[in-house]
């Protein structure tokens, strides 16, 4: 199992039912790509949000993302992050 999180700030200008329609949507999508087992969006103290995906494999997160990225609505769930704010970290589970 593999576990993709992404942390990111979504843009000052986007509203916030905005941002929660376009989790919703790609939600969708990702339910649609082979390995996708769960997702869970939350939004730190601090501001930043958190993007925490569970997988089956690494390779199965990143053949996603192709996918994600070509979609219209990943492009507008992109277009509502900071380009400036964005870590994407992928790992291996070891431990549950």
């Amino acid at each position: 199992m593999a576990i993709e999180v992404v942390i990111f700030h979504v843009l000052p200008d986007v509203a916030r039912g905005d941002f929660l329609a376009a989790v919703a949507e790609t939600t969708a999508l990702l339910q649609t790509q082979g390995g996708f087992l769960s997702r869970t969006v939350s939004q730190a103290e601090s501001g930043e949000w958190l993007d925490i995906l569970d997988w089956a494999s690494v390779e199965a997160a990143k053949k996603a993302v192709s996918v994600f990225q070509s979609d219209p609505a990943g492009q507008r769930f992109s277009s509502y992050m900071d380009p400036q704010h964005i870590q994407v970290f992928y790992t291996e589970t070891v431990a549950s």
